[in-house]
C-alpha cells in the first residue's frame, strides 16, 4: 500500500487500474426489485457497460443461467 494517497489526476480510475463487474442482472431477477422499476434498471446497466466499453474500461459479466450457445464463448 502507498504511504500517501493519491491525489488531483493520479486520483482518477484508468482502464489500466479500475475493472467493471456485472453480476446476475437478468430480467428475471428483477421481479421482485419493488424500489425499481426493471425496465429503468436493464437500460441504466445496458448504457453502463456501453460506456465502459466506448472507455475500455475491462468488464466482466457473471450470470447465473447461460444460454447453452454462450456457453463456449465465456471462460
Amino acid at each position: 500500500m502507498e504511504a500517501s494517497p493519491k491525489v488531483g489526476l493520479e486520483a482518477l480510475l484508468t482502464p489500466d487500474n479500475c475493472v467493471l463487474v456485472l453480476i446476475d442482472h437478468q430480467p428475471f431477477q428483477l421481479a421482485n426489485v419493488n424500489s425499481h422499476e426493471p425496465t429503468m434498471v436493464m437500460n441504466n446497466v445496458t448504457a453502463l457497460a456501453k460506456t465502459a466499453k466506448a472507455f475500455n474500461i475491462p468488464t466482466i459479466v457473471s450470470r447465473a443461467r447461460l444460454a447453452p450457445s454462450l456457453r463456449k464463448k465465456t471462460l
